[in-house]
């Protein structure tokens, strides 16, 4: 009866969080926005790289579903006034970003474990989701990187580079599915598992 109380009280635990993060607070998707252009800059723009890559805000005036845009560019394609070809990118941070960081957040705050074990599963699932959508970015930028001479993708590459851009950027399964994922490594042990079955 106790384990059943548990992962009863862990289900209404995570539906009572995850309904709270992802709910549409006032001006938290422009604030995670920026959160999210800042840390793509930060990872994938090198100032003497032939790749050019600039995360930008879709003008809030277009009324475009999309809220960021990543402006792609080979430096070497640019003429003696910078001016080249580019290709924009556009997505969504929040589903991309923000709906991953919440589930994990919430998978893990909700586990009925010490709250010593959950801080540090928190830890380690933040680390873990931020490099999953950092993956999912780099991903996206690699597909579209063959379109400005960046590099050059064989039939077989294309495939798997357009496959992976619509799993992780397009479709929103890999945003739930890894999150549970990396949820059960960083935070669950055989015997936790064995006494929440337990009846």
């Amino acid at each position: 009866m106790q384990s059943r109380k548990a992962v009863y009280g862990f289900v209404w635990r995570f539906a009572a969080m995850y309904a709270l993060l992802i709910a549409p607070w006032p001006g938290f998707n422009d604030i995670y926005g920026r959160y999210f252009r800042v840390l793509g800059q930060l990872t994938f723009s090198r100032e003497n790289d032939r790749r050019i890559v600039n995360f930008e805000r879709v003008p809030p005036e277009l009324h475009h579903p999309l809220d960021t845009r990543i402006a792609l560019g080979n430096r070497e394609q640019l003429d003696r006034n910078g001016v080249g070809p580019v290709h924009y990118l556009e997505l969504d941070t929040r589903g991309v970003g923000w709906i991953p960081t919440a589930l994990i957040v919430a998978l893990i705050v909700a586990t009925p474990l010490s709250w010593r074990r959950r801080g540090g599963a928190l830890v380690l699932g933040l680390l873990a989701i931020h490099a999953f959508i950092l993956f999912s970015v780099a991903v996206y930028l690699w597909n579209s990187s063959a379109e400005l001479a960046l590099i050059t993708l064989g039939p077989l590459l294309k495939r798997i580079a357009g496959g992976l851009e619509e799993t992780l950027i397009t479709q929103m399964g890999a945003s739930f599915v890894i999150p549970v994922l990396i949820w059960i490594v960083v935070t669950l042990r055989r015997q936790d598992v064995a006494e929440w079955v337990r009846y």
